[in-house]
């Protein structure tokens, strides 16, 4: 049924479950999958201040942000390999995770987007919002919701 399967994590344990509920789907489809790790942008300026940070401290967040990336992919390109599914890595920048997603799914041709739900609820689903409901609500791809 499904041929390319893009799992987008965030690096959390729920993600991380996940990660193995859609490379063991895939496997057992003969799917191969895309992992996606969506990088927000470093804040250039310290809020309230107005000064503009040092460009040292921003290279230093900018090269933490690119490692914890890395680690993620590498938790999925892991999990795909102990399955012997194929895999794809891929990191993007950008300010709305969920458009990423959406992008890159269309963009790489996936049949399906298989993600975690974090279950934020009342107020703080609210205000927040959810990533994985912005994809919900705006994907043209299927996507599956793993809780």
């Amino acid at each position: 049924m499904f041929k390319h399967i893009l799992i987008p994590t965030d690096g959390s344990r729920t993600a991380a479950k996940a990660i193995a509920a859609g490379v063991q789907l895939a496997k057992e489809m003969g799917a191969r999958v895309t992992g996606l790790y969506a990088q927000e942008p470093v804040p250039m300026h310290i809020h309230g201040e107005g000064y503009l940070a040092d460009p040292q401290l921003t290279a230093e967040f900018e090269r933490r942000a690119a490692g914890y990336a890395e680690r993620c992919m590498r938790e999925l390109a892991d999990a795909a390999a102990a399955a012997k599914v194929p895999f794809e890595a891929m990191i993007v920048k950008s300010q709305a995770p969920h458009q990423a997603i959406i992008e890159t799914a269309e963009k790489q041709g996936c049949d399906v987007v298989f993600m975690a739900s974090h279950g934020l609820k009342g107020l703080t689903g609210l205000v927040l919002g959810s990533v994985t409901h912005k994809v919900l609500v705006n994907s043209k791809v299927p996507v599956l919701v793993f809780r």
